[in-house]
């Protein structure tokens, strides 16, 4: 089994699939690497794709006090990944948690990235989005992880999806708790939420120097597109996409998978996707 002990006697487990330029995907809140299944398969046949368990989920450690884990925190443990595997620079793409994570990053060590992409994602939590976050955190907490994750696919999943994909929501219930080896933990949960209401690097991202391409859906619910024209904005020369139509969810790497990929994939390509929001470095 995979496993890469990183800063702080943590160990993170991480998969690699593919050759040729790396790229680095972390997962969102309390989600492990299967949830990046649309995206190993084409990202392998031009990239060498690693995924991760994030601390807190999958085989990875779970600290057992959730306040050690920050995005900060788990920025480290990327980096930690990269050195384990020998990998001087890479692209580092995120999905919401994960997205603050490799804001971390490249605020961090800018050196170490070819490129960043950031999905689904926003620079500082504010009243509303912790708020959001609370939802998850308290049935979490309570030890009632369907209910956790009932609620969360509310936020995350599209209403088209939910009415008119039953067997494909139902598949996720079942990975993701009831058959899997490694299911999600209260204080995994509560620890990926605490990341999530603490992270602050708005007034940072300004800094970033690193290529970047930030999307959003316009049918996200927990981080609407506002969130994420106000990242591009901050980020001299950032590119940004909103998906649209009826899966431009949250989870839009999952619901529109295809149209995902390719947008995706033609950035770390290196071709100019989406448009300029902000004012561009000189």
């Amino acid at each position: 089994m995979p496993m890469a002990r990183v800063p702080n006697e943590i160990e993170i487990y991480y998969e690699e699939h593919g050759t040729g330029e790396p790229v680095l995907l972390l997962m969102g809140t309390g989600a492990d690497h299967t949830f990046w299944g649309p995206q190993i398969g084409p990202y392998s046949e031009r990239f060498r794709t690693i995924v991760i368990d994030s601390r807190g989920t999958g085989r990875s450690t779970r600290p057992a006090d959730p306040t050690t884990c920050t995005a900060r925190a788990m920025a480290e443990d990327a980096l930690g990944i990269l050195d384990h595997l020998g990998i001087e620079r890479a692209h580092l793409g995120g999905l919401s948690l994960g997205s603050a994570i490799a804001q971390e990053v490249a605020l961090m060590a800018p050196e170490r990235l070819l490129s960043l992409s950031l999905h689904g994602t926003w620079g500082k939590s504010d009243e509303w989005f912790i708020r959001a976050i609370d939802t998850l955190e308290v049935p979490a907490l309570a030890g009632e992880i369907h209910r956790y994750l009932n609620w969360a696919l509310m936020w995350v999943l599209s209403p088209r999806f939910l009415a008119e994909e039953p067997e494909a929501v139902a598949d996720i219930v079942r990975t993701y708790i009831d058959e899997n080896p490694y299911p999600p933990s209260a204080e995994g949960v509560a620890g990926h939420t605490h990341a999530d209401k603490l992270h602050d690097a708005l007034d940072r991202l300004g800094s970033i120097g690193v290529r970047t391409l930030v999307t959003a859906g316009e049918m996200d619910i927990l981080v609407p597109p506002r969130y994420g024209e106000q990242v591009a904005r901050a980020i001299p020369g950032a590119r940004y996409h909103l998906f649209r139509g009826d899966f431009a969810s949250h989870c839009a790497c999952l619901e529109m998978a295809d149209e995902w990929n390719a947008l995706t994939l033609a950035f770390l390509a290196g071709d100019e996707v989406g448009e300029v929001l902000g004012v561009s470095p000189e």
